[in-house]
């Protein structure tokens, strides 16, 4: 009788215990890192690459340089124009020695005619542009309708496989080419053709404020006429500045340059991607709790992340969840949980030494 009591005790501490020590939920993941794609708002030639594809860069560091001789004298010429537009104003708060009023007629004019040449130069030179974008169209119409004649006649055993090669290839450089006439009449309308219009403009201001000073007299109003051509010259002198500051690609942040293909003689068209860059940032990732562990899974403090690569074993914390339930995700859904309602928990990964890789699996537990 004693004996079968002790061994129900037993048999009862190991259930109490057992009760007592929570299994630990194990959910899986897809570790993913923070990225940034960089790039200039001018474009150009590539006169030099500083780094490569798996390079360590820090913020601020220099990836790629272009050509930047065009966008310096553009800068030299606002500076001038701002240096114009301030000598007016000093001259007009302080009146002047001598007049003269032929010359500065003659100088207003002048500025005039060439704002108003500026401004059709401008229009020509969109034409001119929307123009070669539909040449390229049309060689990529031609182009197309040749490689598919091509490709009928390959496929029929009429021509030899060079013949549609040099089809496919002409196809991809019309195709090529348009692209470039369309990123060249995107720079053109929006970056270039706006700055060198702002730039006669305040110079015909400048000069006809002038004239009307020494002919005139200084009066409240072209002063204050001679201090808007000033703030518009410092305002095209501080674009051409951030236009120059564009033929230098930097890195915003630390990280590792994940795609690059550059090379020093390379065009690269505005707003074009020039590199991807993997940030330092503590990665994350996605497990799908059920509705009865989501209260378990937002309080726990510390969850343990083990990389399915042997990368290691990591820290994590819930940064944040769903406020609405979903069905499993196809990718980690199975024959049994096809029909659960879950929860998205995204779960950052505390990685100071950045080992983790991009698109590799981990196991998180939830004590």
């Amino acid at each position: 009788m004693i004996r079968r009591s002790l061994a129900g005790a037993a048999v009862t501490a190991v259930i109490v215990l057992a009760a007592c020590s929570a299994p630990v939920g194990r959910y899986s993941g897809t570790v993913q890192t923070e990225s940034v794609t960089v790039g200039s708002e001018v474009g150009g030639r590539v006169v030099a690459v500083d780094v490569a594809a798996g390079s360590r860069v820090r913020a601020g560091s220099a990836i790629v340089r272009l050509d930047g001789a065009q966008l310096r004298a553009e800068y030299a010429q606002a500076l001038a124009q701002r240096a114009q537009a301030l000598a007016a104003l000093v001259q007009f708060e302080h009146g002047t020695v001598a007049t003269e009023r032929e010359q500065a007629r003659e100088q207003s004019a002048a500025a005039a005619a060439a704002y108003r040449q500026s401004v059709a130069a401008a229009a020509q030179r969109e034409r001119a542009a929307r123009a070669a974008i539909a040449d390229a169209r049309a060689s990529v119409t031609l182009a197309q309708r040749d490689y598919r004649r091509e490709r009928a006649l390959a496929a029929s055993g009429d021509i030899a496989r060079q013949s549609l090669d040099r089809a496919r290839a002409a196809r991809d450089q019309a195709l090529a080419r348009l692209t470039q006439a369309r990123a060249a009449e995107v720079q053109l309308r929006e970056a270039q053709l706006p700055g060198e219009t702002a730039s006669a403009r305040a110079n015909a201001l400048a000069a006809r404020a002038g004239y009307r000073t020494l002919e005139n007299g200084t009066r409240p109003e072209t002063i204050a006429q001679a201090k808007a051509a000033l703030q518009a010259a410092d305002a095209a002198a501080a674009r051409a500045r951030a236009r120059l500051r564009e033929a230098t690609i930097t890195a915003p942040t630390a990280g590792v340059i994940a795609s690059f293909d550059l090379h020093p003689g390379d065009m690269l068209a505005a707003y074009q991607p020039a590199a991807i860059i993997d940030t330092f940032a503590d990665p994350y990732t996605y497990i799908y709790a059920s509705q009865r562990d989501l209260a378990r899974v937002r309080a726990a403090r510390t969850l343990r992340v083990r990389s399915d690569a042997g990368l290691g074993t990591f820290t994590g914390h819930v940064e944040s969840y769903d406020r609405s339930a979903q069905f499993t995700p196809q990718n980690t859904e199975t024959a049994d949980t096809r029909a659960d309602l879950v929860y998205g928990v995204k779960v950052r990964i505390h990685d100071p030494h950045h080992v983790l890789l991009d698109g590799t699996t981990v196991t998180v537990e939830v004590p």
